[in-house]
């Protein structure tokens, strides 16, 4: 008798709840997703999280031929995202960007499917061709959505960073600590700017895929503003090395602070954590280039 657990009653609105649940993470599980741009940095943790954990998801890029497989959500990750290049190559910024959005949007119009899609904190000011670009289509998407009733997500991307990342303020610096290389700084430094993990990012894709979210507008950021001269001695704090850097103008006019007011994650991977990531996955990838 003594190996006997007693039996724990379970009451009737706990398993109703626990099979609502399941049968709801099963029902999103069987959908079609389709994450265009799947080969760039977001993108393709974006696919890669959602194929691991079972999720029926197919990948396309820019220049790739579409397949239709009915899809019930498009998680548009696919665009040119350099805003310096943008102002190099205006045309391309439109067509890869706004053209390719909206032969996506018009795919949900038509199906029925869900678009997912991500802008920048740099939009409110459209003051390049890569934030215009952004700018516009959200425009398209609400369009869409008042007079076809298009589902529609738009995720206000802050500054993401992560360990496979190979742009930004958190890899570059990284990179200038550990190869001794100089480091540019554009203005004076005191812009503060929202830095959050990608982790995070795919966290919140993942809310809004399984049905966690209500439709409409998300701010993609950890609420926590970083000054780009903060962010340097952090890096110089992880890695134990002093960064030589330069100042150099804006090449376009930049928002002197932008920070997520209304994060959809609440609990965001802390920098220092972040950057202590990135720094290690940086050491291991120089050590292997330097290796005979």
């Amino acid at each position: 008798m003594g190996n006997i657990k007693p039996y724990r009653y379970s009451p009737a609105s706990f398993r109703e709840k626990t099979h609502k649940k399941i049968t709801a993470t099963l029902i999103f599980m069987t959908m079609k997703i389709l994450v265009t741009g799947h080969r760039g940095f977001i993108g393709s943790q974006v696919f890669s999280t959602l194929q691991a954990q079972g999720y029926d998801v197919s990948g396309i890029d820019i220049g790739d031929q579409f397949v239709d497989r009915k899809y019930d959500y498009i998680v548009h990750m696919g665009a040119r995202t350099l805003i310096r290049m943008s102002k190099e190559k205006p045309f391309e910024y439109f067509d890869d960007n706004m053209v390719f959005s909206l032969r996506m949007l018009e795919y949900c119009r038509k199906n029925g499917a869900t678009f997912i899609f991500p802008t920048s904190g740099s939009v409110m000011e459209a003051t390049n061709p890569y934030s215009l670009s952004k700018k516009q289509t959200v425009e398209w998407i609400e369009l869409y959505h008042t007079m076809y009733g298009t589902k529609r997500h738009v995720m206000k991307f802050f500054n993401i960073y992560g360990p496979t990342s190979r742009k930004g303020a958190v890899f570059l610096f990284a990179k200038a600590a550990l190869k001794g290389e100089e480091a540019v700084i554009y203005g004076d430094g005191n812009n503060v700017r929202d830095f959050i993990h990608v982790r995070d990012v795919v966290r919140a894709i993942k809310m809004i895929i399984d049905g966690e979210v209500q439709e409409g507008y998300h701010e993609i950021g950890s609420g926590i503003g970083t000054s780009v001269n903060s962010l340097l001695k952090l890096v110089e704090d992880v890695t134990g090395r002093k960064i030589k850097t330069h100042h150099e103008d804006y090449v376009l006019p930049e928002a002197s602070e932008l920070v997520a007011a209304n994060p959809l994650i609440k609990d965001p991977t802390p920098l220092r954590k972040g950057i202590e990531e990135v720094v290690e996955a940086l050491r291991k990838e120089f050590t292997a280039k330097n290796a005979p």
